[in-house]
This record gives C-alpha cells, structure tokens and sequence, in this order.
C-alpha cells in the first residue's frame, strides 16, 4: 500500500517538476504562418475517343483516325501541349457474354491559355468526350509565390520569437529547432461544369468562356527557441 501512495505521489508532482524544468532552461515553441490567394493559371484538360461496337478491329480504326484527327486539330493552337495515353480495348458484357466491344483512347491537354482551350474543345466537339478539367497553379509561379510567403513567415517567427523574449525579460533567443513546409494545393476540379459544357457544345459548336479561379497557397514555420538569461 505504502508503494502504491509513493507511485501517486511521483505521479501528480512529475508533471510540475518537468514544467519547472522547461522553464527554467527557457524553451518556447512557436508556429507562424502566411498565405495567398493565387489565380489559377494553368488549365489540363483529358478528353476520350471511344467507338463500341462488334468489330474490335474496325473500332480500332476509327478510334485512331478520331484521334489523328484531334492531334491535327490541336496543331493549330500553339498554346495547347498535348498527349496521348491509356489505349484500352474491352468487352462489354451481357448476361456473362460478350456482347460488344469499346475501344477508347484518352488524350491529355495542358495550356495558359484558356481562350484557346476553349475554342479547341468547340472545334473538336463531334470527335472527343471530356473527361474532366482542372484549373491549378502552374509549378513556377507556385514556386514563386511561396517563396514571398516564406519570407513573411520568417519575418513573423523572428517578431514572434522578440516578443517573447522581451515579454519575459530576456536579453534575446536562441533558434533551437525549425521546420518549414508548403501546402499541396488541390487543383479546382471542374467535372460538372466539363459535362455539362460538353454537351452544350454538342448543339452549338460554340467557344464556352473558362473561369480559372483560385487556390490558396500557404507556408508554414514551426520551431523551438531559447530564451538567453
């Protein structure tokens, strides 16, 4: 019984004595932050050739002259990179048989110009299906941006770090420990809107106007300083 109160005793007075301790040896832990809104300024865009029918083989053909076809399209807009990529051939199914063929081919669009984009996807609207969009910040300017964002968050730690030391009478600090680190912005999916654009074009073969919006770029710094006696 007389071990068990001992092991109590230490419990409840350890926490205190540790606090001492940090305190005395003067560590302090402290996080800054700084960020932005950045305008979007890249835009990707997937799009789909697919063809189903009996004939694999003849689904094939087509799919490949669709897809010449889009690849000659994009050609004439110098602001548009484009790829090629995941050429599938499946069966569809019915009631465990094979009832059908599709074939597919995806390509891959990236531009800075969404004008272009816009007129490319209206010009080879009877050709190709989109898939998805997704506005983002292009890795230069993200790289940019977050170096001016480091610099306030530095600035903000050092303020920080100041008034703490001079808060508690101290006669400076000493950086013991820092990380940093940058968010990974999610690039704004535009899925619906891709659908929906898709089929309106279908009817009016016209050039949709393309909003890039935002994201929100962000830098952090986290750290241990000593405060001098």
């Amino acid at each position: 019984m007389k071990h068990t109160l001992a092991f109590i005793s230490l419990l409840a007075i350890s926490p205190l004595t540790f606090a001492e301790d940090v305190a005395q040896m003067g560590l302090v832990s402290l996080d800054t932050s700084a960020s932005m809104d950045v305008e979007n300024d890249e835009l990707i865009t997937r799009l789909q050739v697919f063809e189903q029918g009996k004939d694999p083989a003849k689904l094939t053909d087509m799919v490949n002259k669709k897809t010449a076809l889009v690849l000659d399209a994009v050609k004439n807009f110098n602001a548009i990179q484009a790829e090629t990529s995941n050429y599938t051939t499946q069966p569809v199914y019915d009631d465990g048989k094979i009832a059908s063929w599709r074939v597919s081919q995806q390509l891959t669009l990236e531009t800075r110009q969404f004008d272009q984009m816009s007129q490319f996807i209206a010009d080879i609207n009877t050709l190709a299906n989109i898939q998805s969009m997704q506005f983002m910040v292009s890795d230069d300017r993200a790289e940019k941006v977050k170096t001016d964002l480091l610099k306030q968050a530095i600035r903000k730690f050092k303020d920080k770090a100041q008034l703490v030391s001079t808060e508690f009478d101290r006669s400076g600090y000493e950086i013991v420990s820092i990380s940093i680190d940058g968010n990974s912005f999610t690039p704004m999916p535009m899925m619906e809107r891709a659908n929906m654009m898709s089929a309106d074009m279908r009817v009016k073969a016209a050039p949709a106007a393309l909003a890039g919006g935002s994201n929100e770029i962000s830098v952090n710094v986290r750290g241990n300083i000593k405060l001098n006696q």
